[in-house]
């Protein structure tokens, strides 16, 4: 606990750090002016990122065995709760994901709550992988990069292909990978489990994948509504956007340590924005606009959570329905 405490203020100094950088290289005056001319269209940014975390949280819902023991609005609530988690402590998707399984333990046995956040995740990573993969692809077809960026651009869709080949032939062939290496009758347990759901609910798999890809989707019409706000529409906007997305998506990946990913996402996306031509100030703008809506969502995760604590503490139960 207290290693994971320095961590989380080592990371949010850093990432303080380089957020007063980046927008002091950037030009704070000139962020802020763009800031202003998003204006209310940060309000379709909220709704969009709420529709991102529905059809998540949906996906979730589908993943469990019988869909009237957890529905969409316990699976919307512990997401927004573990997404909250997941943003503000430098253990990332450990922390979001372990908090989703645990407060789905009100309503689901332990191996169901576990066994459907994992495979919620399966399906996540192949629809991640797939973004990754298009998105890293339009940006080597529309704007040819040098070498140097060209190598890390082909490697990026190469990692990306075999992922989702990799989870594909897992679900396929179900070998028993964990168990062989974790010889613990849990982790069986949950293997067979989600091997089990994956066999019996095929109709479902596609449904669960469909959603995961509305999920990026949304996001990347979410940059596409800032970029159109900042710059006018053209016909690249949206090519645009699903470069400026996978970007966003990669630092998500390789950053989630960080609080809120402050600063790397400025600096990322300022640094990519520069390279496709949209303009660095753009980029930090577009990352800050982003920064913020996670904030309203991490207060309102604090805020749920916080309910729940006094509802479980009035009934007597362990508060917020958290491991003492």
């Amino acid at each position: 606990m207290q290693k994971a405490r320095i961590i989380a203020i080592a990371g949010a100094f850093a990432g303080g750090l380089l957020f007063a950088y980046t927008l002091h290289a950037a030009g704070l005056s000139i962020v802020l002016r763009q800031i202003r001319q998003i204006g209310a269209g940060f309000g379709v940014v909220l709704l969009l990122s709420g529709i991102r975390m529905a059809v998540r949280s949906q996906a979730w819902a589908l993943c469990v065995e019988r869909l009237e023991r957890f529905t969409f609005r316990d699976a919307l609530v512990a997401f927004v709760i573990g997404d909250a988690i997941g943003n503000l402590t430098p253990l990332g998707p450990i922390a979001s994901e372990s908090t989703k399984a645990i407060l789905s333990r009100q309503n689901l046995p332990p191996l169901d709550a576990v066994s459907s956040v994992v495979l919620e995740n399966i399906f996540y990573s192949i629809s991640v992988a797939v973004m990754v993969s298009v998105g890293t692809l339009a940006f080597l077809l529309a704007f040819r990069p040098t070498e140097g960026p060209l190598v890390v651009t082909v490697a990026i869709t190469a990692i990306a292909l075999i992922a989702i080949l990799l989870v594909w032939w897992l679900l396929r062939s179900q070998p028993k990978v964990l168990s062989r290496f974790l010889k613990h009758d849990a982790v069986r347990a949950a293997e067979d489990n989600i091997f089990r759901f994956a066999s019996a609910h095929r109709d479902r798999l596609w449904r669960i994948l469909t959603l995961e890809f509305a999920f990026h989707a949304a996001a990347v019409i979410e940059i596409y509504v800032l970029l159109w706000l900042l710059m006018g529409r053209s016909g690249r906007t949206l090519l645009l956007a699903l470069i400026l997305e996978t970007v966003e998506r990669v630092i998500t990946i390789a950053f989630k340590f960080v609080p809120l990913r402050v600063g790397v996402d400025q600096a990322g996306s300022g640094l990519a924005a520069g390279v496709i031509g949209v303009g660095a100030v753009g980029g930090v703008t577009i990352a800050t606009i982003r920064t913020a809506r996670n904030l309203c969502w991490a207060a309102l995760g604090l805020m749920l959570l916080l309910k729940r604590g006094v509802s479980k503490k009035k009934a007597g139960g362990n508060p917020a329905g958290l491991p003492r």
